[in-house]
Protein backbone atom coordinates (compact mmCIF):
# COMPACT_ATOMS: atom_id res chain seq x y z
CA UNK A 1 0.00 0.00 0.00
CA UNK A 2 1.11 3.54 -0.66
CA UNK A 3 -0.14 7.03 0.11
CA UNK A 4 -0.56 9.45 -2.79
CA UNK A 5 -0.99 13.22 -2.59
CA UNK A 6 -4.28 14.97 -3.41
CA UNK A 7 -3.87 16.70 -6.76
CA UNK A 8 -5.78 18.84 -9.25
CA UNK A 9 -4.82 19.30 -12.90
CA UNK A 10 -6.49 21.53 -15.49
CA UNK A 11 -7.17 19.66 -18.72
CA UNK A 12 -7.59 22.17 -21.54
CA UNK A 13 -9.87 20.89 -24.27
CA UNK A 14 -8.29 22.30 -27.39
CA UNK A 15 -10.33 22.45 -30.60
CA UNK A 16 -10.71 18.64 -30.90
CA UNK A 17 -13.58 18.00 -28.49
CA UNK A 18 -13.75 14.27 -29.26
CA UNK A 19 -10.10 13.73 -28.31
CA UNK A 20 -10.85 15.53 -25.05
CA UNK A 21 -13.90 13.34 -24.40
CA UNK A 22 -11.87 10.19 -25.08
CA UNK A 23 -9.15 11.30 -22.66
CA UNK A 24 -11.75 11.94 -19.95
CA UNK A 25 -13.56 8.66 -20.56
CA UNK A 26 -10.37 6.59 -20.28
CA UNK A 27 -10.08 7.66 -16.64
CA UNK A 28 -13.05 5.39 -15.89
CA UNK A 29 -10.98 2.42 -17.06
CA UNK A 30 -7.76 3.43 -15.33
CA UNK A 31 -6.02 4.20 -18.63
CA UNK A 32 -3.92 7.21 -19.59
CA UNK A 33 -3.62 6.56 -23.34
CA UNK A 34 -5.55 4.81 -26.07
CA UNK A 35 -7.14 5.03 -29.50
CA UNK A 36 -9.37 8.11 -29.49
CA UNK A 37 -11.43 7.04 -32.49
CA UNK A 38 -12.11 3.56 -31.07
CA UNK A 39 -13.00 5.02 -27.67
CA UNK A 40 -15.49 7.47 -29.18
CA UNK A 41 -17.05 4.76 -31.33
CA UNK A 42 -17.51 2.49 -28.31
CA UNK A 43 -19.05 5.28 -26.22
CA UNK A 44 -21.56 6.08 -28.96
CA UNK A 45 -22.44 2.45 -29.72
CA UNK A 46 -22.89 1.68 -26.01
CA UNK A 47 -24.94 4.88 -25.60
CA UNK A 48 -22.57 5.98 -22.87
CA UNK A 49 -23.32 9.54 -23.89
CA UNK A 50 -22.76 11.17 -20.51
CA UNK A 51 -19.01 11.18 -21.24
CA UNK A 52 -19.65 13.65 -24.05
CA UNK A 53 -20.67 16.25 -21.46
CA UNK A 54 -16.94 16.89 -21.05
CA UNK A 55 -16.73 18.19 -24.62
CA UNK A 56 -17.84 21.74 -25.41
CA UNK A 57 -18.69 23.61 -28.61
CA UNK A 58 -18.49 27.40 -28.59
CA UNK A 59 -20.72 29.46 -30.86
CA UNK A 60 -21.03 33.17 -31.68
CA UNK A 61 -23.77 34.34 -34.04
CA UNK A 62 -25.58 37.50 -35.05
CA UNK A 63 -29.30 37.77 -34.29
CA UNK A 64 -30.15 38.37 -37.95
CA UNK A 65 -30.53 34.59 -38.39
CA UNK A 66 -34.16 33.89 -37.52
CA UNK A 67 -33.79 30.10 -37.71
CA UNK A 68 -31.04 30.34 -35.13
CA UNK A 69 -33.28 32.49 -32.97
CA UNK A 70 -36.03 29.87 -33.14
CA UNK A 71 -33.64 27.12 -32.07
CA UNK A 72 -32.53 29.19 -29.10
CA UNK A 73 -36.11 29.91 -28.04
CA UNK A 74 -37.05 26.22 -28.26
CA UNK A 75 -33.95 24.73 -26.64
CA UNK A 76 -32.71 27.40 -24.23
CA UNK A 77 -33.88 25.45 -21.17
CA UNK A 78 -32.53 22.06 -22.20
CA UNK A 79 -29.67 20.54 -20.20
CA UNK A 80 -26.29 21.13 -21.81
CA UNK A 81 -27.30 24.30 -23.68
CA UNK A 82 -26.33 27.74 -22.40
CA UNK A 83 -26.53 31.14 -24.06
CA UNK A 84 -26.15 34.87 -23.46
CA UNK A 85 -27.58 37.57 -25.72
CA UNK A 86 -26.08 41.04 -25.84
CA UNK A 87 -25.86 43.79 -28.47
CA UNK A 88 -27.50 41.66 -31.20
CA UNK A 89 -25.06 38.78 -30.68
CA UNK A 90 -25.71 35.31 -29.29
CA UNK A 91 -22.97 33.58 -27.30
CA UNK A 92 -23.73 29.87 -27.00
CA UNK A 93 -22.11 26.82 -25.44
CA UNK A 94 -23.37 23.26 -25.91
CA UNK A 95 -21.86 20.09 -24.56
CA UNK A 96 -21.41 16.91 -26.56
CA UNK A 97 -24.27 15.09 -24.86
CA UNK A 98 -26.66 17.85 -26.00
CA UNK A 99 -25.24 17.51 -29.51
CA UNK A 100 -26.02 13.77 -29.61
CA UNK A 101 -29.54 14.41 -28.32
CA UNK A 102 -30.22 17.21 -30.81
CA UNK A 103 -28.33 16.31 -33.99
CA UNK A 104 -30.52 18.30 -36.39
CA UNK A 105 -30.43 21.48 -34.32
CA UNK A 106 -26.68 21.20 -33.78
CA UNK A 107 -26.21 20.62 -37.50
CA UNK A 108 -27.59 24.09 -38.06
CA UNK A 109 -25.73 25.72 -35.17
CA UNK A 110 -22.40 24.17 -36.16
CA UNK A 111 -21.75 26.70 -38.92
CA UNK A 112 -21.32 29.34 -36.21
CA UNK A 113 -18.74 27.43 -34.16
CA UNK A 114 -15.66 29.50 -33.35
CA UNK A 115 -12.23 28.50 -32.01
CA UNK A 116 -12.13 28.25 -28.22
CA UNK A 117 -9.69 31.13 -27.82
CA UNK A 118 -11.83 33.41 -29.99
CA UNK A 119 -14.78 32.72 -27.70
CA UNK A 120 -12.73 33.08 -24.54
CA UNK A 121 -11.25 36.39 -25.70
CA UNK A 122 -14.65 38.07 -25.68
CA UNK A 123 -15.91 39.60 -22.45
CA UNK A 124 -19.09 37.53 -22.46
CA UNK A 125 -17.41 34.33 -23.59
CA UNK A 126 -14.76 34.56 -20.87
CA UNK A 127 -17.46 34.16 -18.22
CA UNK A 128 -19.22 31.34 -20.10
CA UNK A 129 -16.17 29.11 -20.49
CA UNK A 130 -16.28 25.49 -19.35
CA UNK A 131 -13.22 23.95 -17.70
CA UNK A 132 -12.20 20.36 -17.07
CA UNK A 133 -10.24 19.37 -13.96
CA UNK A 134 -8.65 16.01 -13.26
CA UNK A 135 -8.78 15.36 -9.51
CA UNK A 136 -6.87 12.79 -7.47
CA UNK A 137 -8.53 12.42 -4.09
CA UNK A 138 -10.23 9.99 -1.72
CA UNK A 139 -13.42 8.11 -2.63
CA UNK A 140 -14.98 9.81 0.39
CA UNK A 141 -14.09 13.24 -1.03
CA UNK A 142 -15.30 12.44 -4.55
CA UNK A 143 -18.67 11.66 -2.99
CA UNK A 144 -18.72 15.14 -1.47
CA UNK A 145 -17.89 16.75 -4.82
CA UNK A 146 -20.30 14.59 -6.80
CA UNK A 147 -23.27 15.54 -4.62
CA UNK A 148 -23.10 19.22 -5.51
CA UNK A 149 -22.32 18.95 -9.20
CA UNK A 150 -24.51 19.12 -12.32
CA UNK A 151 -23.25 15.60 -13.18
CA UNK A 152 -20.51 16.07 -15.78
CA UNK A 153 -18.39 13.43 -14.10
CA UNK A 154 -16.01 10.63 -15.08
CA UNK A 155 -14.58 8.61 -12.20
CA UNK A 156 -12.14 5.73 -12.09
CA UNK A 157 -14.01 2.50 -11.47
CA UNK A 158 -13.23 0.71 -8.21
CA UNK A 159 -12.54 -2.35 -10.39
CA UNK A 160 -9.14 -0.82 -11.15
CA UNK A 161 -8.13 0.04 -7.58
CA UNK A 162 -6.58 -3.39 -7.05
CA UNK A 163 -3.61 -2.62 -9.30
CA UNK A 164 -2.03 -0.10 -6.93
CA UNK A 165 -3.84 -0.35 -3.59
CA UNK A 166 -3.36 3.32 -2.76
CA UNK A 167 -5.03 5.72 -0.39
CA UNK A 168 -5.02 9.48 -0.86
CA UNK A 169 -3.37 11.29 2.04
CA UNK A 170 -6.00 12.62 4.45
CA UNK A 171 -5.49 16.14 5.78
CA UNK A 172 -4.54 14.98 9.27
CA UNK A 173 -1.47 13.02 8.12
CA UNK A 174 1.49 15.19 7.12
CA UNK A 175 3.44 14.84 3.87
CA UNK A 176 6.50 13.89 5.90
CA UNK A 177 4.63 11.09 7.70
CA UNK A 178 3.22 9.83 4.39
CA UNK A 179 6.69 9.78 2.86
CA UNK A 180 8.07 7.82 5.81
CA UNK A 181 5.29 5.25 5.40
CA UNK A 182 5.82 4.98 1.63
CA UNK A 183 9.50 4.23 2.23
CA UNK A 184 8.69 1.60 4.88
CA UNK A 185 5.15 0.22 5.28
CA UNK A 186 6.13 -1.27 8.64
CA UNK A 187 7.35 1.97 10.20
CA UNK A 188 5.91 2.97 13.58
CA UNK A 189 4.38 6.45 13.60
CA UNK A 190 2.00 7.81 16.25
CA UNK A 191 -0.68 5.51 17.59
CA UNK A 192 -3.63 7.01 15.72
CA UNK A 193 -1.82 6.89 12.37
CA UNK A 194 -0.71 3.30 13.02
CA UNK A 195 -4.29 2.19 13.73
CA UNK A 196 -5.57 3.98 10.62
CA UNK A 197 -2.87 2.76 8.21
CA UNK A 198 -2.87 -0.80 9.51
CA UNK A 199 -6.64 -0.88 9.03
CA UNK A 200 -6.31 0.35 5.46
CA UNK A 201 -3.58 -2.21 4.72
CA UNK A 202 -5.75 -4.98 6.14
CA UNK A 203 -8.70 -3.88 4.00
CA UNK A 204 -6.60 -3.99 0.83
CA UNK A 205 -5.16 -7.38 1.78
CA UNK A 206 -8.61 -8.85 2.39
CA UNK A 207 -9.88 -7.32 -0.85
CA UNK A 208 -7.00 -9.05 -2.65
CA UNK A 209 -7.84 -12.38 -0.97
CA UNK A 210 -11.49 -12.12 -2.02
CA UNK A 211 -10.52 -11.39 -5.62
CA UNK A 212 -7.56 -13.77 -6.05
CA UNK A 213 -8.42 -16.70 -3.81
CA UNK A 214 -12.20 -16.74 -3.71
CA UNK A 215 -12.73 -15.31 -7.22
CA UNK A 216 -15.20 -12.70 -5.99
CA UNK A 217 -15.91 -10.11 -8.68
CA UNK A 218 -14.11 -6.84 -8.02
CA UNK A 219 -17.39 -4.96 -8.23
CA UNK A 220 -18.58 -7.08 -5.29
CA UNK A 221 -15.32 -7.19 -3.32
CA UNK A 222 -15.09 -3.38 -3.39
CA UNK A 223 -17.11 -3.27 -0.18
CA UNK A 224 -13.83 -4.04 1.62
CA UNK A 225 -12.08 -0.95 0.26
CA UNK A 226 -11.44 1.88 2.74
CA UNK A 227 -13.24 5.17 2.11
CA UNK A 228 -9.89 6.92 1.68
CA UNK A 229 -8.97 4.67 -1.25
CA UNK A 230 -7.44 6.88 -3.94
CA UNK A 231 -9.65 7.69 -6.89
CA UNK A 232 -9.34 9.87 -9.98
CA UNK A 233 -12.26 12.01 -11.14
CA UNK A 234 -12.90 14.30 -14.10
CA UNK A 235 -15.23 17.26 -13.73
CA UNK A 236 -16.25 19.69 -16.50
CA UNK A 237 -18.30 22.73 -15.59
CA UNK A 238 -18.91 26.32 -16.56
CA UNK A 239 -17.30 29.07 -14.51
CA UNK A 240 -20.69 29.80 -12.93
CA UNK A 241 -21.10 26.14 -11.93
CA UNK A 242 -17.56 26.00 -10.55
CA UNK A 243 -18.29 29.10 -8.46
CA UNK A 244 -21.28 27.32 -6.92
CA UNK A 245 -19.26 24.20 -6.11
CA UNK A 246 -16.42 26.27 -4.63
CA UNK A 247 -18.90 28.28 -2.54
CA UNK A 248 -20.16 25.04 -1.01
CA UNK A 249 -16.97 23.00 -0.75
CA UNK A 250 -14.35 25.68 -0.10
CA UNK A 251 -16.09 28.68 1.45
CA UNK A 252 -18.75 26.59 3.19
CA UNK A 253 -21.73 28.82 2.43
CA UNK A 254 -24.18 26.18 3.71
CA UNK A 255 -22.02 24.56 6.38
CA UNK A 256 -18.40 23.73 7.13
CA UNK A 257 -16.95 21.51 4.36
CA UNK A 258 -14.75 18.52 5.15
CA UNK A 259 -11.04 19.52 5.27
CA UNK A 260 -10.14 17.02 2.52
CA UNK A 261 -12.77 18.62 0.27
CA UNK A 262 -11.52 22.13 1.09
CA UNK A 263 -8.07 21.07 -0.14
CA UNK A 264 -9.40 19.96 -3.55
CA UNK A 265 -11.86 22.84 -3.98
CA UNK A 266 -9.09 25.27 -3.02
CA UNK A 267 -6.79 23.85 -5.70
CA UNK A 268 -9.51 24.25 -8.33
CA UNK A 269 -10.14 27.81 -7.13
CA UNK A 270 -6.43 28.61 -7.45
CA UNK A 271 -6.33 27.25 -11.00
CA UNK A 272 -9.30 29.39 -11.99
CA UNK A 273 -7.69 32.45 -10.42
CA UNK A 274 -4.59 31.80 -12.54
CA UNK A 275 -6.87 31.88 -15.58
CA UNK A 276 -8.04 35.36 -14.58
CA UNK A 277 -11.21 34.70 -12.55
CA UNK A 278 -11.80 36.56 -9.30
CA UNK A 279 -12.85 34.95 -6.04
CA UNK A 280 -13.34 36.31 -2.56
CA UNK A 281 -10.31 36.17 -0.25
Amino acid sequence: MKIIEPKVELWQQGDDSKAHVARCARVCYGRATGNDEATIKRLINDEHWSMFRHGTYYIIANDSDKTLETIIINYANTIGFSYHYEKHVYYITVNGNWVLDHKTQFGYLSKYIVPIEDFRNTEIGFHMMRYTFCVDTQISTSRELNRVSPNSIAEKSTRYVYEDGSICRPHWISKEEAELFNNDNNITLNEAINVYLNGCKRDFEEYKILVDKYKIHRQDARGKLPLDTATRCIYTYSVREWRHIIDLRYYGTTGTPHPNCIIIAGMIRNNLMELGYDFRD
